[in-house]
């Protein structure tokens, strides 16, 4: 059936006319299982006028089911300098529909939204903190939004969360009949209805009756095909400044245009970087000198001020501050590079794991910049923010990803290196001595490098000794744990290592019984996997290596040992020997998991495979004491 008008929007707090409607007992059974809340209507009106002008009206009604559905008592609605908050109204009702609560003009908070880590910023948020109640309870909230400058439009999640379920969301666009909305559609049951109307295009979606996913604990990430809508200008105004999004070429040319004109460095700091890098031949030396000075000033701090959000700080500002976020510590770099006749440009990427953009629709959906430094046959990428991470190391969320690269002649796609999957490794070595009483004490050494480097340095690197101690008594599987001196320390150079070292106690690790001891050896145990259809990913091939030796009583021997294991899987391999020797068991472990997309039909294997490996990490050892050793 074709739309021919707007959703009707019944924007009236009071009383409501038809209370039975947020009765919870009129949410379907299916819709209840395994929610924390559940959106009993979410709807948007988006009218564009022109490029850079629109309004948003917003209405949604969710009824809020156990403590995990609290977050929804929070509302959050951000503005800036280019947007206004209009009228802001809500309403509480309880499980029968009763209203217990209105939310008033002296209930929202006017804040900056500004983050940790945010230096400065002009950004915005209007805040309402619904009252609790008894659960299950409902909010009803409805707000508006004037845009006086945009570069995006809205993208549209029908279910936001997994653990949501949805009786009906919808979204509507109504634009001049001579404008274009650009859109894509990700797992909708249902397609867009569009028409013209009176000089109007309007685009409707709508989902629902859309349960929430069973959800469980798993030591991999979970992916859930929930709808999503997203959208984009043909043509935009943002800051005064007109763009495109007809081709990458032309957003990259409007991004490039108002970034240019801003590296200028102070005439002395121009000086001593030619000087720094005088006596080094090669490119690639030049430029990682450059990199490690620009490390050496600077901090990331964001600044979000005017279209900061897009436009860089000046070079000189950075050099005099020693502060900026992404974009300007990118400019400042390359500005470092351009002193010296190198030449760089700024890579616009989404730093998110297993996320990337869409390469056929342009839009902005960047939410990071890197540099990249052209060299000959090969190229340089360069994190900018950390100011310990090694040179021309990118990370698990910005390697093998799309870039959109600012150039003079317009925006050009590129992809950055995969990570080399060879380095990926955690090499885990030990030394335990065993006591009768079934505790044990030791030494254990873990080293890591590729990917599990840039995780090590991001938990432990500039952490005191008690936070260490904190992060290990978290990750380690034992519960009466003394962990002492840990130490972690890294080396950066050529392919980079970190290494944490700790003194380690358990007096809970064997149990004892009469003259037997039972431990297992194995310091890490994978978890099993639920009987449960899952769409399941693994970012990156890793590989990791335990070799434990065990010191054991004296007068003891091995009267159990479990066989060796060699499990091999399109999904990684795993294999484990324990050696027996005099008064010492030395355990090894090798456990490889295979950078993989594991879709629902491929489940079931990949939890055989993983599930045998839960079941060798858990096989014990047994030592008795020698008969000969008995006095």
């Amino acid at each position: 059936m074709r739309v021919a008008a707007l959703f009707i929007f019944l924007f009236s707090f009071a009383v409501n006319a038809f209370p039975q409607f947020y009765v919870f007992d009129s949410i379907p059974d299916n819709l209840k299982n395994n929610a924390s809340a559940v959106i009993r209507s979410e709807e948007c009106l988006y009218t564009v006028t022109k490029p850079g002008i629109a309004e948003v009206r917003v209405k949604t009604v969710v009824t809020i089911l156990n403590e995990r559905g609290d977050r929804y008592r929070l509302l959050e609605i951000p503005y800036d300098k280019y947007s206004r908050v209009g009228k802001i109204s809500g309403l509480v009702y309880n499980e029968k529909g009763q209203v217990t609560d209105a939310i008033g003009p002296s209930d929202v908070i006017d804040m900056s939204a500004a983050s940790s880590g945010t230096f400065y910023s002009d950004d915005r948020m209007k805040v309402v903190y619904f009252p609790e109640n008894k659960y299950p309870y409902t909010i009803e909230y409805e707000y508006n939004i004037s845009y006086s400058s945009l570069i995006s439009y809205y993208d549209w999640e029908f279910q936001d969360s997994p653990d949501v379920s949805v009786e009906k969301s919808g979204i509507q666009y109504v634009l001049p009949e001579n404008m274009h909305l650009r859109f894509y559609e990700e797992d909708l049951k249902n397609k867009v209805d569009s028409v013209i109307t009176d000089g109007k295009k309007i685009y409707t979606w709508q989902e629902e009756n859309i349960p929430a996913f069973n959800q469980e604990e798993t030591d991999f990430r979970r992916f859930y095909p929930t709808p999503k809508l997203y959208t984009a200008p043909l043509d935009f105004e943002y800051g005064g400044y007109k763009g495109s999004m007809r081709s990458w070429k032309e957003f990259g040319t409007w991004l490039y245009t108002i970034n240019q004109g801003r590296d200028k460095l102070p005439d002395e700091e121009v000086s001593k970087i030619r000087e720094l890098t005088s006596r080094y031949e090669s490119r690639s030396e030049k430029v990682q000198r450059v990199y490690e000075y620009m490390q050496s000033r600077t901090r990331y701090l964001s600044v979000q001020i005017g279209i900061g959000g897009y436009r860089t700080a000046e070079a000189a500002e950075v050099s005099g501050s020693g502060y900026g976020d992404c974009k300007a510590l990118v400019n400042y770099t390359h500005s470092l590079l351009k002193a010296i006749g190198i030449d760089s440009y700024f890579a616009l990427i989404r730093a998110e794991l297993f996320s990337d953009i869409n390469p056929e629709f342009v839009d902005n959906s960047f939410d990071h910049v890197i540099l990249c430094v052209p060299d000959g046959n090969d190229t340089i990428w360069l994190e900018c923010t950390d100011q310990r991470r090694p040179f021309n190391l990118l990370s698990l969320s910005t390697s093998a990803k799309r870039v959109l690269l600012l150039t003079p002649q317009g925006g050009i796609l590129a992809r950055t290196p995969k990570l080399d999957q060879r380095d990926n490794k955690n090499i885990r070595s030990g030394l335990l001595y065993l006591t009768l009483q079934g505790s044990i004490n030791g030494y254990l050494t873990e080293k890591y490098y590729g990917v599990n480097f840039g995780i090590a340095s991001n938990k432990y690197d500039l952490q005191s000794e008690d936070e260490l101690k904190r992060s290990l008594y978290e990750s380690l599987r034992f519960y009466d744990l003394s962990v002492i001196s840990p130490r972690y320390s890294e080396e950066r150079k050529g392919n980079p290592e970190g290494i944490l070292e700790y003194q380690i106690s358990v007096r809970d690790f064997a149990s004892v019984s009469g003259d037997g001891i039972y431990f297992c050896p194995a310091i890490s145990i994978g978890k099993y996997l639920p009987d449960l259809k899952m769409h399941m990913k693994v970012p990156a091939t890793v590989r990791n290596n335990d070799s434990i030796s065990y010191l054991i009583p004296a007068g003891y021997i091995a009267e159990f040992m479990p066989p060796a294991e060699n499990i091999q899987s399109e999904f990684g391999e795993f294999r484990r020997t324990i050696e027996v020797k005099t008064g010492n068991i030395v355990f090894k472990r090798t456990f490889i998991l295979y950078e993989a997309d594991i879709p629902e039909d491929k489940y079931d294997s990949f939890r055989t495979f993983i599930d045998s490996v839960a079941r060798a990490d858990r096989q014990k050892i047994v030592i008795a004491k020698s008969v000969s050793g008995t006095e």
